[in-house]
């Protein structure tokens, strides 16, 4: 079964209300009220998942695994924490291993879990223990104590490294705002790369979208087949970008460019960031990633990402990192 959470965004042109709260520092807001919350959001998600697994409601646990997978987008999408911290670079890795490695992780799975070795000696992988590995084993099979234990140790496993993550960005707060033109330019980067991953690796290439190996949709590939909870992480990226750049949500990236007199670049990426997010709205349910229905939502999503190039970065005194705007 499909869970499908609308995201519920404020219209991005909206004309700025200034309040006593959007006067603070918005380096500080884009550090406190995005970084911080969202990963400690993370953290919050991943304890109600470990919590669920005690359930018999097997759409409780569902949905607490579509809440985590929303959480995690949310910081994977302006992640920057491996920049201030060497440790930490390799933080995402051990919670998500899409679109890394040869192993078919859902295959290795069934095997151990079909296996007698105890749970806790057969996931001696890190890549056994992230987000992928616990939508395999929880949602590909019927539920079981062997299945249980096995994701009791994998969410185990991606808790601590969220926590890591959250404690990080509490660590690293004063780093940050040390040099904000720094942690602008690597929030902004993160936004670009994260939008360009989704539409290539979550959408195109799921969906034979790209155009060195276009064909039929292959769903089976998506991040998470089993729970379906892809579309709701593809709804995260999207949320914190709408943190970083709408009007209701300043001091954010916004208020940044208003204060470097990059007006016309800010709105026309909030208006690109609006066409998108309205493409993933309008999506049929069904969908399936099949190419027809995903063709509009790949389209908006790499004209966001030529519009950060085209219209904001260099207003704001970002160096962009170029990434291949076609995917290929």
């Amino acid at each position: 079964m499909k869970i499908f959470t609308p995201l519920s965004f404020i219209c991005l042109l909206s004309v700025p209300v200034l309040s006593f709260a959007q006067q603070k520092d918005p380096y500080a807001s884009i550090y406190d009220n995005v970084l911080q919350y969202n990963a400690d959001n993370a953290v919050k998600e991943c304890t109600h998942l470990q919590t669920s697994l005690q359930s018999k409601s097997s759409e409780e646990r569902h949905q607490a695994f579509a809440n985590l997978a929303k959480g995690w987008a949310q910081v994977q999408a302006s992640y920057i924490l491996g920049d201030y911290d060497m440790n930490a670079m390799d933080y995402p890795l051990m919670i998500d291993y899409f679109h890394s490695g040869n192993e078919d992780i859902h295959e290795s799975i069934e095997r151990l879990v079909a296996r007698d070795t105890k749970a806790s000696t057969a996931l001696y992988k890190n890549s056994y223990k992230t987000m992928g590995a616990i939508d395999s084993v929880m949602f590909s099979g019927e539920w079981s104590e062997r299945r249980k234990e096995f994701a009791e140790i994998m969410v185990a496993n991606v808790c601590k490294r969220l926590t890591q993550i959250s404690d990080g960005y509490k660590a690293n707060r004063d780093a940050f705002l040390f040099d904000v033109d720094r942690g602008l330019s690597l929030v902004v980067n993160a936004e670009i790369e994260h939008i360009y991953k989704t539409r290539d690796w979550r959408i195109a290439q799921v969906s034979g979208l790209t155009k060195t190996n276009p064909g039929a949709a292959k769903p089976e590939t998506q991040q998470y087949p089993y729970s379906e909870a892809s579309w709701v992480f593809i709804g995260g990226i999207l949320e914190t970008n709408h943190q970083l750049l709408a009007e209701s949500q300043q001091p954010n990236v916004a208020s940044i460019a208003y204060e470097k007199e990059g007006k016309a670049g800010i709105k026309a990426v909030q208006m690109a960031l609006e066409a998108a997010t309205l493409a993933y709205k309008n999506t049929p349910i069904d969908h399936d990633f099949n190419s027809k229905d995903m063709a509009l939502v790949s389209q908006k999503l790499s004209e966001l990402q030529t519009t950060f190039y085209q219209h904001l970065v260099s207003q704001i005194g970002v160096s962009a990192n170029l990434i291949d705007a076609d995917g290929d």
